[in-house]
């Protein structure tokens, strides 16, 4: 995929990934049509970058040819943030000796084609196009049945402990209330931080909802199967849920756990959040940590990464997105360490046969309680956070 003045062949690249009609310059009028960014230099916002984002379509590529220092990773990894939030880097195209060469978060593969031209090629797409609806519940769908974890691997119990352990942040409800009566998952996936929740509190009703349809059927037969008889999913989305209804209550106790990080917009999901707890209610609410060390050597070396991992609140933000609609902080921690406990879990998984398996969890058991007891003073040793509030009547 070259041309014979030394450039990449550009509209090949372009069909390659779906789009059609040739590749124009990022200052073309607005249209429809992959767009290209020449990049020079040491990486930095790009000039272009207003009139890129003034003519191009919601579902249209962009191509960023980087000509210098193309084959550094770590040249990549700084572009990628000069052009974020609006662009999300989805894959790589480099030429060398041996041919062309396509990374994409799923690998790499060799493909046929001359090379000939110097740099890298990132194709990217609007950050609001990746996290659209449709393409989030497309993503969900084809990646159902992988996260639901699979009993008898060597991390199915390290799975189902960080959903216990997102559960049990509920404790117990404030005032005479022995327990919690109706529950929701906001944004269930598998359903399992729900159901675990459901488990503490016997006789409690289980709502939950998911973006993907497929995931919604996982969740419900999750609940049947540990012997949940009032469970209702529904699919949605958190900027407007589906639950409550119109004429239905507010629940008396809500989880979300790793979905924040999913949302296009922050703010709605913050206010389709609130909305679903009752006056005196209980919310648990958890995601990812993009400032743990883990996470940012993997920001410093990695160019593709998932657009969750750049999208992520902190927690900091979280909590007071919370406070500002009212909502009474009571408690946070970390859990799940970070870098290396994560790669020593895919060691284990996938050469080891799992005898690292108890010893880790372990490790992570001791470093979540510690870090809980202690106030949490050590987030960025962790991966994950979780922290409770409560809703005054």
């Amino acid at each position: 995929m070259a041309l014979p003045n030394g450039r990449p062949d550009l509209d090949a690249i372009a069909r390659a990934h779906g789009a059609t009609g040739a590749v124009l310059p990022a200052d073309a009028p607005a249209g429809p049509g992959p767009r290209l960014l020449e990049l020079r230099g040491a990486p930095a916002r790009p000039a272009e970058l207003e009139a890129l984002a003034a003519g191009l379509g919601e579902s249209d590529l962009v191509l960023l040819w980087v000509r210098d220092r193309g084959e550094d990773t770590a040249t990549l990894a700084a572009w990628r943030d000069a052009v974020w939030p609006l662009l999300h880097l989805g894959a790589i195209w480099t030429a060398g000796a041996d041919g062309l060469r396509r990374t994409t978060l799923q690998g790499s593969e060799s493909l046929a084609g001359a090379g000939g031209w110097e740099g890298a090629v990132l194709v990217g797409s609007r950050r609001s196009h990746v996290l659209a609806p449709d393409s989030t519940a497309q993503k969900f769908d084809a990646n159902a049945k992988g996260w639901d974890g699979e009993p008898g691997t060597p991390g199915y119990g390290h799975f189902r402990w960080m959903r216990r352990l997102v559960a049990r942040q509920a404790g117990r409800p404030e005032g005479a209330a022995r327990s919690f009566r109706r529950i929701l998952d906001f944004g269930s996936g598998a359903g399992w931080v729900g159901i675990e929740a459901a488990l503490q509190n016997p006789g409690a009703s289980l709502a939950a909802f998911d973006p993907s349809p497929a995931m919604v059927e996982i969740a419900s037969a999750n609940a049947k199967a540990s012997g949940l008889a009032d469970f209702t999913g529904r699919v949605g989305f958190g900027e407007d849920p589906p639950f409550p209804a119109e004429g239905e209550d507010p629940y008396d106790l809500v989880l979300s756990s790793g979905v924040i990080s999913f949302s296009p917009d922050h703010e709605a999901w913050l206010d389709g959040l609130a909305r679903t707890v009752a006056p005196g209610g209980t919310l648990v609410v958890g995601d990812i940590h993009g400032g743990s060390r883990g996470f940012q050597r993997r920001r410093r070396s990695k160019p593709l990464l998932p657009v969750r991992e750049l999208s992520a609140c902190t927690r900091d933000q979280v909590r007071a997105g919370l406070e500002a609609r009212g909502f009474r902080f009571h408690r946070w921690f970390g859990y799940q360490l970070s870098r290396p406990v994560p790669e020593l879990m895919h060691l284990d998984a996938t050469r080891l046969g799992g005898v690292l398996a108890r010893p880790l969890l372990g490790l992570n058991r001791l470093a979540a309680g510690a870090d809980r007891l202690l106030g949490s003073p050590a987030q960025d040793l962790f991966d994950s956070w979780v922290m409770r509030l409560h809703r005054p009547s």
